[in-house]
């Protein structure tokens, strides 16, 4: 076992240190940041093997919900040097850290607030593991699997509409909408309205295992979805449980009906 986990460990590295080689225009940068700031690249590197699939479908705006420090919309610059994307992110810490990591590039606009079928101010639950904060509490199940994320405080954030943002924002099609935001996605879904009719593509975090307090499961997701003109294509990677192996999340994939 020990010389396996080896094994794994050593091509891994090998696979962080060749990802440079696959983005030419940004070698040096993504060279450096793999040494120095491995946290912004490794969304790059899990969606990596999806590239094809992303550049196949020429995406030239991004909208990224739940943005964190901007990872996911580090990965997109990179498979999409030229695209517009905005971000969405109300952690205050977060949001800042986001703006310093992708301003430099251009085409790129943020946004400190959380999305959702409402507009005001609301009560965050700031996990101390900061990619599992979420407007909704936190689970059993998820502190059970990760215990090193239970630990949290509520702060108050603001809060609004997606649909609020869409004069504020150019979207030029074909559009791909992310939302990974723990559990509180049918609330995106609900205040989005009119600029659902823009997006193209939506990549959405679902769940299988109730990891939230009253969050939809993957289901009522599809259901949802369904019911807003947008057809399951498939997922892309899976979450498993340390516990006992059991698949908690994936990233699905809906498509708008032509």
């Amino acid at each position: 076992m020990k010389i396996a986990g080896t094994s794994e460990l050593l091509i891994k590295a090998f696979r962080y240190f060749s990802l440079p080689f696959h983005y030419p225009r940004h070698f040096i940068r993504i060279a450096i940041l793999t040494l120095l700031n491995r946290s912004l690249v490794r969304e790059l590197f899990r969606l990596h093997p999806h590239k094809a699939w992303y550049k196949g479908r020429g995406f030239k705006t991004i909208i990224d919900i739940g943005a964190n420090t901007g990872s996911f919309a580090f990965a997109m610059r990179m498979i999409f040097p030229d695209a517009q994307i905005f971000a969405f992110e109300p952690i205050p810490d977060c949001y800042q850290q986001l703006v310093h990591n992708l301003s430099s590039y251009g085409n790129f606009k943020a946004f400190q607030t959380a999305i959702g079928s409402h507009s005001g101010t609301i009560g965050f639950h700031q996990s101390e593991f900061l990619e599992s904060s979420s407007v909704l509490p936190m689970g059993k199940m998820h502190k059970e699997a990760f215990p090193y994320t239970s630990g949290s405080k509520i702060v108050q954030v603001p809060i609004a509409r997606l649909s609020e943002f869409q004069n504020k924002m150019t979207i030029e099609p074909p559009t791909l909408l992310k939302i990974d935001v723990q559990g509180y996605e049918d609330h995106v879904i609900s205040g989005a309205k009119n600029i659902l009719k823009e997006i193209e593509w939506i990549t959405m975090e679902v769940s299988y295992q109730p990891l939230y307090e009253g969050q939809m499961l993957f289901n009522e997701i599809f259901s949802l979805m369904a019911s807003k003109g947008f057809i399951y294509q498939g997922s892309q990677d899976m979450l498993t449980s340390p516990l006992d192996g059991s698949i908690l999340q994936s990233d699905a994939l809906f498509k708008r009906k032509k």
